[in-house]
């Protein structure tokens, strides 16, 4: 992985489900854990239908510097989309690059 192709700014985080002071649950609410340079990759794309509804689904490769706290569940943002972490993979093992496999799914 060239340091050059890491040419798009994105932000990881979660949404964090609380309770209010009745300790009744509230909307979730965003934690940004870190903005950090990356390359973004669609792999690839599909329409189909889900209990009568359109759904679009996009898979994506997102490759980042190795960081120690990146799970799957984590949120990446990228322009304007929103992308689900399904694999955290270290390939080559050196803790140098972390490949990021994301799905981004939204009605269409």
């Amino acid at each position: 992985m060239e340091i050059g192709k890491l040419r798009h700014r994105v932000t990881l985080g979660r949404y964090v489900a609380g309770k209010d002071q009745w300790g009744d649950p509230i909307t979730p609410t965003w934690a940004t854990i870190a903005e950090v340079w990356a390359a973004v990759e669609a792999l690839t794309g599909r329409l189909y239908f889900e209990a009568q509804a359109t759904v679009e689904q996009a898979d994506h490769r997102i490759i980042i510097r190795w960081r120690g706290d990146v799970e799957p569940g984590m949120i990446v943002r990228h322009g304007g989309h929103e992308y689900t972490v399904q694999a955290v993979l270290d390939r080559e093992g050196n803790r140098r690059w972390l490949q990021l496999m994301a799905r981004e799914v939204k009605p269409a």
